[in-house]
């Protein structure tokens, strides 16, 4: 394991575990650049805004004092400070709660992962791996993941002289989710989508986040009107029932675009993407919350 940490670091430019503390937290959302994870070798560790707090967080959404991470026998508790925001584990609001090895702990905007135990080294890297290829929010592949695996199944399609359709999928009136109910609401949003979404994909469906309130979908081996079916499926249970965050009750629906393409195309992975984007456009412009199909025009 030792040799695959190393050559991981090396090949990602991430950043190396140097020591064996006990319990980290390490940033997963939102991110500019990597950081260096948080270790967690006092007993106490009060997270907030304030300058004198054990983990400082410049977020408004934050308390200046929002909870406290403490050590006891047992592990390390998470207790809230009676923040206005709360303190959610695996997206699930908690006064107290006993850290686990893998959660997912938030504070306003900041999303960590807690990593503690024996295999503290090994885990630590495979947060990090997943950190490369996943996006820190909704937890579906992110952008990057994404063109590594479009280009694989489009080489794929052209070798085995296949199909391949791309759906691009877009959250309705996203902006005035946010400006209406705030930021973390929006975040809630994306999330409970993503959770959907994922919910109904079957066998050579991909979905990943492109960027904001926009996902993809590669759909190995099918036509654009067999990927209508897979497109009506995503939008169908994304409008079934709002989402619900603290006293808000939010509709959400979505809007679809979709191309195609075969071995014989002329078009490039870009061009098939475009083409998506623009019936994608079709669809807001006829009223949202539908599946278009990219049609040329003569």
């Amino acid at each position: 394991m030792s040799s695959l940490v190393t050559t991981f670091s090396q090949s990602t430019g991430l950043p190396t575990l140097i020591s064996g503390k006990p319990g980290l937290l390490v940033k997963i959302h939102p991110l500019n650049g990597v950081s260096q994870p948080v270790e967690l070798a006092q007993e106490n560790c009060v997270v907030g805004r304030e300058a004198n707090c054990g983990l400082v967080l410049e977020d408004d959404a934050v308390s200046r004092r929002h909870a406290i991470i403490e050590r006891d026998v047992n592990g390390y508790r998470l207790r809230d400070l009676k923040s206005l925001n709360g303190s959610f584990v695996n997206e699930v609001r908690i006064d107290e709660c006993l850290l686990k090895s893998g959660d997912r702990v938030r504070f306003g905007k900041q999303i960590y992962k807690f990593v503690a135990g024996t295999e503290i080294e090994s885990h630590y890297y495979e947060v990090m791996f997943t950190l490369v290829t996943c996006d820190g929010l909704t937890q579906v592949p992110n952008k990057r993941f994404f063109q590594e695996i479009f280009a694989r199944d489009w080489e794929s399609m052209i070798r085995r002289q296949d199909k391949l359709a791309v759906l691009v999928m877009d959250l309705d009136k996203f902006k005035s989710v946010n400006d209406t109910y705030g930021h973390l609401a929006g975040d809630a949003v994306l999330v409970e989508f993503a959770k959907r979404a994922r919910s109904v994909l079957r066998s050579g469906e991909f979905m990943a986040r492109f960027g904001g309130e926009e996902f993809v979908l590669l759909c190995s081996g099918a036509s654009a009107q067999e990927a209508v079916l897979v497109g009506e499926r995503i939008r169908q249970v994304v409008e079934q029932a709002p989402v619900c965050f603290d006293n808000f009750t939010i509709p959400v629906t979505v809007s679809i675009g979709i191309a195609d393409a075969n071995f014989e195309t002329a078009l490039t992975r870009d061009g098939l993407i475009e083409r998506a984007d623009q019936a994608l456009y079709q669809a807001k412009h006829q009223g949202r919350n539908q599946v278009c199909v990219f049609t040329s025009v003569s």
